[in-house]
């Protein structure tokens, strides 16, 4: 059958995140032609993506995706010979073995998956900004899946979505009212990539879809959200309160910055900021490089702080707001600062550097 490259690869790509890391279970790092849709599973994220075809196969997720990538042309042929597929090309062929018409595990998972979601009045219509307050939050979680008191997840409750790591929180405030769900922050850093419409729960599961049909499916957590306690500790001090107004220009310091600073994602990232009394200092460090950036600034708040963030969250704040709440003069409590507009509060906990 012939294929467009184009096509193929970007549903490929659409469904990599599904593919696992390491296969715990038979197909779990394959791509799966079903004959209706490309679909691709790991132990949390299964998704399912329309596609239609003549063959149905399964074939090692890696190695199909490069076969795939490094072709030319426009189009590509796949064939089916005994237990291999065949990709061929003006200029590439390749072999790969596969699994044929087996119903293992990971395909049972897809069918099952399918048929929750055809149940009569199943979907409900996602707020507009629920993408956006996803992505926002999900920056404040922790990254240890192993804690128990649901900090590596991001809530939603009526109109509001949260998170916390314990030092830092973030609440977005929605258009709309939606159900009450868990998601774990790092099923919400895939989730963002996809312009997801439209939500549904089934036991064990949350559903989401695209305008296109994709299926984005992931586990549902349990667990109970402080969500009536959460940011009553900022409400309590905000008299106590004294303001930066922080400058445009640390939006690109920041940018440059994230070169240098350890993780392989984006929300691994960390970069030291230091707001002084005459300037910002962004300092950002790596097993091979550091950068240090400074920017010029009157600091109007009088308050000098240190606190650490991810550089693509920070920015995206500064597009929001660039008002700076600082909070400071509690013995009992951390001092904290607080970005806050009229959709979005982050609040983090940070560290008085005092006069130099």
């Amino acid at each position: 059958m012939k294929l467009n490259k184009a096509e193929l690869l970007t549903i490929l790509s659409a469904c990599k995140p599904a593919i696992a890391k390491k296969e715990f279970i038979e197909q779990a790092c394959h791509f799966i032609f079903t004959g209706k849709e490309i679909a691709t599973f790991n132990d949390e994220i299964c998704i399912i993506y329309p596609y239609e075809t003549d063959i149905k196969f399964s074939v090692q997720g890696e190695e199909f995706y490069k076969t795939i990538d490094s072709i030319d042309e426009d189009e590509v042929e796949i064939t089916l010979k005994g237990d291999n597929v065949l990709v061929n090309a003006k200029k590439t062929q390749a072999g790969m073995s596969t699994i044929v018409g087996e119903k293992e595990k990971v395909e049972d998972r897809i069918t099952n998956l399918k048929s929750r979601v055809k149940a009569k009045n199943f979907w409900n219509k996602l707020p507009e900004d629920f993408k956006q307050g996803i992505f926002l939050c999900m920056f404040s979680t922790s990254k240890d899946s192993g804690k128990k008191n649901a900090t590596h997840c991001v809530a939603t409750k009526g109109n509001l979505i949260v998170s916390t790591d314990a030092l830092r929180a973030s609440k977005y405030v929605m258009k709309d009212k939606m159900d009450d769900l868990l998601i774990p922050a790092k099923d919400c850093f895939e989730l963002v990539k996809y312009d997801v419409v439209k939500y549904g729960r089934s036991e064990g599961w949350y559903h989401f879809i695209t305008k296109e049909g994709v299926l984005f499916n992931c586990k549902e957590m349990n667990g109970d959200y402080p969500f009536d306690t959460l940011f009553d500790y900022f409400q309590d001090r905000q008299p106590t309160k004294k303001i930066i107004t922080l400058p445009k220009e640390l939006q690109k310091a920041l940018d440059v910055a994230s070169v240098f600073a350890e993780g392989k994602m984006d929300i691994s990232k960390q970069v030291q900021i230091f707001i002084e009394k005459d300037k910002i200092v962004c300092k950002s460090f790596k097993e091979r490089g550091w950068m240090t950036k400074e920017i010029p600034f009157k600091n109007s708040g009088k308050v000098l702080v240190e606190f650490q963030g991810q550089p693509v969250f920070f920015s995206q704040i500064l597009n929001k707001t660039t008002t700076f709440y600082v909070i400071q003069n509690d013995i009992k409590k951390p001092d904290i600062a607080s970005f806050i507009n009229e959709t979005f509060q982050h609040i983090i906990a940070i560290k008085e550097i005092g006069e130099k």
